[in-house]
């Protein structure tokens, strides 16, 4: 399996942070953990991140926030957010999907279940991270043409 470059989990208490590990401990993936937001924006800001797996909490405004900020931080960042689920929950799980998460996992969840969704969402990932550098490679092929053949023109 290939090392996702980051996995940043996002948790006061840290245990979601115990519970990514048990779910990653066989595979080979970096594990960061973060307990503040400003150090975990920090960590979005200055490297590429693939996946985030953030602890939501009351107030959830804040959590939309901070899911806002790494969106306008890291676009093609996946944010998996996990947290009990009950019936008064329902609402906050379809918030957080509308709002561009990767996924809402209820808490407990077995460790296979978190695994096959950071795989799926590395996947997602690096296919937009990889139409975003083919866009970008386009865009510099046809500034290239563009300026070779007003080059041409001028001569």
């Amino acid at each position: 399996m290939k090392q996702l470059s980051s996995v940043i989990v996002f948790d006061r208490e840290n245990s979601t942070l115990e519970d990514v590990k048990q779910a990653l401990a066989e595979a080979q993936w970096e594990i960061t953990p973060c307990a503040s937001e400003e150090a975990l924006l920090s960590i979005v800001e200055s490297s590429p991140v693939e996946v985030l797996v953030i602890n939501l909490e009351k107030p959830f405004e804040g959590s939309f926030r901070l899911l806002s900020e790494i969106q306008t931080k890291a676009q093609e960042a996946q944010v998996i957010f996990v947290a009990p689920f009950d019936d008064d929950m329902r609402w906050v799980w379809m918030e957080v999907i509308q709002r561009g998460a990767y996924e809402f996992l209820p808490k407990p969840f077995e460790p296979e279940e978190l695994r096959h969704h950071l795989i799926q969402a590395s996947k997602k990932y690096r296919s937009r991270s990889l139409r975003k550098l083919r866009a970008a490679g386009f865009l510099n092929d046809l500034n290239r043409a563009s300026l070779h053949k007003t080059t041409r023109a001028g001569a």
